[in-house]
Order: structure tokens, then C-alpha cells, then sequence
């Protein structure tokens, strides 16, 4: 399908959805099914194709979050209420293939749900709205599974297509900026622009260690949108790197930065340069993130840690947050008696 036909979709959708009022679903959901055929609804245990679209408004503007269509392909999965939670379940088996649906939920409810741990940029008020449409339904696992394969051949070769088109364009907006503003910077092996700004100590980083880090994540015009250094953002901690393979050390991060850290050492202080592929591509995990971005980070190595001393950090860091956790739910549920 053309992109073209994408908008006109979303544009027949939208004015569909607008004709109607919401109905109250389960635990704070809202929700609209806009028909598309007169068949059955799809029965238990057999398998939808389905494209989701994420959206947070704030009342004034609709930022994209994830979009399946650009990304990674329309989604395959049975209609069972083992793996899908009540309240989403007992609204996806009113749905037939051609079917669109929207869900939306106060980000409110979300909050009261996940204390810890939400973007910053969901506030009170601002909705999260998700948009379903049933491109398929198939009643083996069979049918469904040979549908899958076609479907991630088709958005594999589509997203490596993409990503070099717009690795060439980054790499040539970075280039310029450099030239124009007279920036020395190395590239990493993968392809990280590193401006050191200042040298550190010891070998060079490799994958058998964990990074203590300080930083400030910067779209190329400008906009912090994260940081542990900036007062206006809440955690003030350096954050663990996992260079290594092993997932229990430390929290995942961008392609740049693995690539980048491994020109630095101990004590260094850099500016990297990551292009969108190398960051979250066609991806947008905030609103200050459009899809597509060139993002710019200072990054301090504040401390190199053998894998035993980044457990130890780890566990450190999981017991604060849950603590954190336990602290905001204690929090909530005496407001809440102070209201009886």
C-alpha cells in the first residue's frame, strides 16, 4: 500500500471515529469500533493481522509514538484471554476483519498503574490513544504463521532500503554541520561521530565492562529531551552502560552509544554525533523525538566496571527503584484515605 493510501485511511478513520462516542471499556479504557464488513467477529483462539498506530495527545497536539506500518510490520496474534489482559480482550473479540477500532485511556489511569518508570513527557489530563485495524483474521496457526513470514520479508527488505537511504542523508547533514562549524570528530567503528572534548585514562573501552554515565541526550536543534545531569529532568544518578552480552548488568541503550563509547575512556568527557539508524530510526519514543532524528549526546565516563562490580550496582539500582515504587504506591493509597 502507498503511503498515499496510509493518510487517506487515517483521514477516513479519524472522521469516522469523531461521528461516534466513545464507550467505557475495563479499567479506564474508552473505546470506538468503526465496522468495516457485515461478517462474523473473530472467534476465540483464531489470528488477527492487525496494524496498530500509538498516539499521546495533549488536548492541542497529536504526537506519533509507533506506527506498525512504518515500522515493524502489522502485528499476527491469537484473540485469547490468557495473553491479553481482560480489558483489552473483551473489546478485541467485538471485531471483524476489516474492522477499525480506537482506545484511548487517561494517562491518569496509566500512571496509577506504573508509578515508576513513565516517560517524562506524560502528564496529567493528556490521553494515550491506540488505533487497531484488522487487516486479516486466519483460523490456523498454519495460515497465520505462513502470513507472518511474508509479512517480516516484506518489512525487512523495506526498513534496510529506508535505513541506508536515510543513513546517506544523515551522514551528509552531518558532515556539513561539521565542516560548517569547524568540528574535529573521529568515527567509531559502526559509524558513531565522536568529538572528544576530553581525554580520559586508560585503555579504550571494550564489551567486557559496564560504564557508570553521565549525559544529555540533544536533538540537532537544539531540544534536551533526556538527561541525569539537567536539573529539570528527575534522575540525577549516572547510569549503568552494559557493554557486555549480559543482560543482568545493566539496561539496553542505543546502537550510537555502544559504537561511540568504545573511542573513549575512563574519565573522557565526548560529544557523540548518531544518525537516526543508529538511534531508534523510524521510530519516535518521545514527542521530543520526531521519527527519523539525528541526536546529539554529551556523555561523561564517570567510572569502568568489572562485571562483578556492575552487579553490585545493578542490584543497587533495582532495590532504589523499588523502594521508589513501594514509596509512591504507599503515597497514593494515603491520599486516597485522606479523601474518604
Amino acid at each position: 500500500m502507498k503511503r498515499t493510501s496510509y493518510f487517506l485511511l487515517a483521514a477516513i478513520i479519524l472522521f469516522s471515529a469523531c461521528q461516534q462516542s466513545f464507550k467505557k471499556g475495563e479499567e479506564g479504557l474508552e473505546y470506538k469500533i468503526i465496522s468495516g464488513s457485515k461478517g462474523e467477529p473473530i472467534k476465540y483462539g483464531e489470528f488477527m493481522q492487525i496494524d496498530i498506530v500509538q498516539v499521546y495527545s495533549d488536548g492541542k497536539k497529536d504526537s506519533t509514538l509507533s506506527d506498525t506500518r512504518t515500522s515493524s510490520g502489522a502485528i499476527i496474534q491469537p484473540l485469547d484471554s490468557i495473553n491479553t489482559p481482560k480489558e483489552y480482550f473483551n473489546i478485541l473479540k467485538q471485531l471483524k476483519k476489516g474492522d477499525s477500532l480506537v482506545i484511548r485511556i487517561l494517562s491518569d489511569s496509566i500512571m496509577q498503574k506504573n508509578p515508576v518508570g513513565l516517560p517524562p513527557f506524560m502528564k496529567k489530563g493528556h490521553y494515550l490513544v491506540t488505533t487497531v485495524k484488522v487487516i486479516n483474521v486466519f483460523k490456523t496457526r498454519e495460515e497465520a504463521e505462513t502470513a507472518f513470514k511474508e509479512e517480516q520479508t516484506k518489512v525487512e527488505a523495506r526498513m534496510k532500503e529506508q535505513s541506508k537511504e536515510q543513513e546517506k542523508k544523515d551522514i551528509k547533514t552531518l558532515e556539513d554541520f561539521f565542516a560548517k562549524n569547524k568540528i574535529q570528530v573521529q568515527k567509531a567503528p559502526e559509524g558513531t561521530f565522536v568529538e572528544i572534548l576530553t581525554a580520559g585514562t586508560g585503555p579504550n573501552i571494550d564489551t567486557s565492562v559496564v560504564l557508570k554515565v553521565k549525559y544529555t541526550g540533544k536533538t540537532m536543534d537544539g531540544v534536551v529531551f533526556d538527561s541525569n545531569v539537567d536539573p529539570g529532568f528527575p534522575n540525577h544518578d549516572p547510569i549503568l552502560v552494559n557493554m557486555t552480552n549480559d543482560p543482568s548488568l545493566g539496561q539496553p541503550v542505543i546502537k550510537g552509544w555502544t559504537d561511540g563509547f568504545k573511542m573513549l575512556n575512563k574519565g573522557a568527557k565526548a560529544k557523540f554525533y548518531i544518525t537516526s539508524p543508529m538511534a531508534y530510526g523510524a521510530n519516535s519514543p518521545a514527542p521530543k523525538i520526531p521519527a527519523n532524528s539525528i541526536l546529539t549526546f554529551d556523555v561523561e565516563v564517570v567510572d569502568v566496571l568489572n562485571k562483578a562490580q556492575a552487579k553490585v550496582e545493578a542490584d543497587a539500582q533495582m532495590q532504589k527503584m523499588m523502594e521508589m515504587r513501594k514509596h509512591f504506591s504507599d503515597s497514593l493509597k494515603q491520599a486516597h484515605k485522606e479523601k474518604k
